[in-house]
């Protein structure tokens, strides 16, 4: 089995959310040749995690990194590039679980026979087994505008621009995978330069898928699944509103307006 990477990005985690991190992935990647875990502690000022992380130094397969600062989920992310040796690379949330430890292999197995794909988006679900509805067309303004207001008659477009209703029962080329689990060759994710450090939270997932589909082609395949328990920042807040105001518009200034 090739050699694979995994980066998490930390945000005031706690010491058992880490823990379990670690022991998922210790049981689920056992038939890879080499692992390397690398946790990236974007809480710098969270002194009981940076002491529990500290007791890792002397790990061979677990890496902490610490920015200086908190420059955002792509900037930590991309701490790794200088490190990364491996055949593929997964970039997964702190909050996600492998269930099996059939999954992992048999998406590198996948990848391993369909060499046009440099990234991969499994099935994503919640722990009670219902779908994420993540998987997303590209982004225009009006299907990000109706997303946060509320318009009438916007159901079915609504509907469209997370693939339903069929969309999540096939394997076909994705435009718009969620960020919280990305398998990447790591030449690719290394080609591209990572995440666009330009969005500090938010956008970074459609911004990377679309530079994969310029080189390469994202899969969505549904035959692997994970499970994610969604913890994330209140869109809602006037600080999540901010962050997601301007993601769109470094999005639309860089990959141009869509209207429709």
């Amino acid at each position: 089995m090739p050699s694979l990477s995994i980066a998490t990005v930390l945000y005031n985690n706690t010491n058992n959310d880490v823990i379990k991190i670690i022991n998922n992935i210790s049981e689920v990647t056992e038939n890879f040749d080499k692992v390397d875990l690398f946790l990236i502690n974007n809480s710098p000022q969270n002194v009981e995690l940076e002491k529990f992380l500290d007791s890792y130094v002397e790990s061979k397969w677990i890496h902490v990194l610490v920015p200086l600062e908190n420059n955002g989920f792509g900037a930590g992310n991309n701490m790794v590039l200088p490190y990364l040796i491996s055949d593929y690379h997964l970039v997964m949330n702190p909050d996600i679980i492998i269930s099996d430890s059939k999954e992992l292999p048999k998406m590198v197995e996948y990848m391993e026979k369909n060499p046009m794909y440099g990234m991969l988006s499994p099935l994503i679900k919640f722990p009670n087994g219902e779908v994420q509805h993540l998987l997303k067309r590209k982004s225009s303004v009006w299907d990000m505008a109706i997303r946060f207001i509320p318009i009438p008659g916007t159901n079915k477009r609504k509907a469209w621009f997370v693939n339903l209703p069929d969309g999540y029962s096939y394997e076909h080329q994705a435009e718009n995978v969620p960020g919280s689990f990305m398998l990447f060759r790591t030449n690719i994710f290394k080609q591209i330069h990572g995440f666009d450090e330009n969005y500090f939270l938010y956008m970074e997932d459609c911004d990377i898928t679309m530079k994969v589909n310029k080189i390469s082609k994202v899969v969505f395949y549904p035959n692997a699944t994970v499970y994610h328990e969604w913890q994330r920042e209140n869109r809602k807040s006037i600080q999540g509103i901010g962050h997601m105001l301007s993601s769109m518009i470094k999005y639309f200034n860089k990959w141009g307006w869509k209207l429709w």
